[in-house]
């Protein structure tokens, strides 16, 4: 590797997951779009209590990114603190179950100091990323 500063890994170590939930961190997710353009946003996250490799994310299910996702699972997740910054890449699933989905929201909505009820009656899916590659800088 040409960046000395730069490391690969392929999981999430557990100094990794400490960074990534020692303060509220806003991830830029990227999917790729009809036309295979990528096209990001900003997310809400949590860390899989269980699975050491899964992240959580949430939206509503009438968003693009939706079918593009289903279309193609592929993404990449973004993490920065000003110089240094993490992208994650892996592969998503969509798990559509309603009521596993407005209680994932709702737990977001208090770990990020929103008001959960704000997310009711909303169509909402949990994207499950299986983190493969991890980049860092």
């Amino acid at each position: 590797m040409s960046d000395p500063d730069l490391t690969i890994e392929y999981a999430l170590s557990d100094e990794l997951r400490a960074w990534l939930t020692a303060e509220l961190r806003f991830p830029v997710l990227a999917v790729l779009d009809r036309d295979g353009r990528p096209t990001q946003s900003v997310m809400w996250f949590d860390l899989d209590p269980v699975e050491p490799d899964l992240v959580l994310l949430n939206t509503m299910t009438r968003r693009a990114k939706i079918g593009w996702l289903r279309r193609d699972p592929r993404v990449s997740l973004c993490f920065e603190d000003r110089y240094d910054w993490v992208a994650l890449q892996g592969t998503v699933e969509v798990d559509d179950d309603s009521e596993r989905s407005m209680a994932m929201i709702k737990h977001l909505a208090r770990r990020y100091g929103a008001d959960p009820e704000h997310f009711d009656g909303e169509p909402r899916a949990t994207i499950r990323l299986r983190v493969e590659k991890v980049t860092r800088y």
